[in-house]
């Protein structure tokens, strides 16, 4: 076998390793069969390239487990750091879209009560107009035609409203679903 030969055997063997550690190993190997003066003895002394490799492959876990590297220390530090700033950032982030959800909840809130007071109010109207009937009649027609208009009016807002609540609560649901869903 030459050592090109078994350079290359060598290489092959190491691929699962990164690339700069590859380049070293092997200018290493290939290096010191380039200085020896006799090739073919040293590479039996070094064994087979598979032997060789599995030596490399095992001093490579040994040292990547015992020693995090520079980026694994710098990802630490700057998760330290961006603590104090990361969780208030995150708190009012989260205050702000609880506020907006009672928000939303209040005007709904406002909006079904004013229908349904308007629909109430109708049907007091209503009641006032029949008994003015009997007084003035004109007018006691008036008043109830304006209660059925007020009750009919309020009624259709109330019932719109609740339909636009659950059709919101719906984009919101799957807007949710959406965002979890891009999230993971």
């Amino acid at each position: 076998m030459t050592i090109t030969e078994y350079i290359a055997a060598l290489r092959l063997a190491i691929r699962v390793l990164p690339p700069d550690e590859i380049d070293q190993a092997v200018g290493y190997y290939d290096e010191h069969l380039h200085d020896a003066a006799d090739p073919a003895v040293a590479m039996a002394a070094l064994g087979t390239p598979k032997e060789v490799a599995s030596s490399i492959l095992s001093n490579y876990v040994g040292k990547t487990s015992s020693k995090p590297t520079f980026s694994v220390l710098w990802a630490v530090v700057l998760g330290v750091l961006a603590a104090p700033v990361a969780a208030p950032v995150a708190i009012g982030a989260f205050a702000v879209a609880f506020a907006l959800l009672i928000g939303l909840v209040a005007v709904i809130f406002a909006l079904l009560s004013s229908g349904a007071a308007i629909a109430i109010a109708g049907v007091g109207v209503l009641v006032t107009g029949m008994a003015a009937v009997w007084q003035d009649p004109s007018s006691g027609l008036t008043m109830a035609g304006s209660g059925l208009l007020m009750a009919g009016v309020g009624l259709i807002w109330t019932f719109g409203i609740i339909k636009l609540a659950q059709l919101g609560i719906a984009g919101l649901a799957r807007l949710v679903a959406k965002l979890a869903r891009k999230q993971s």
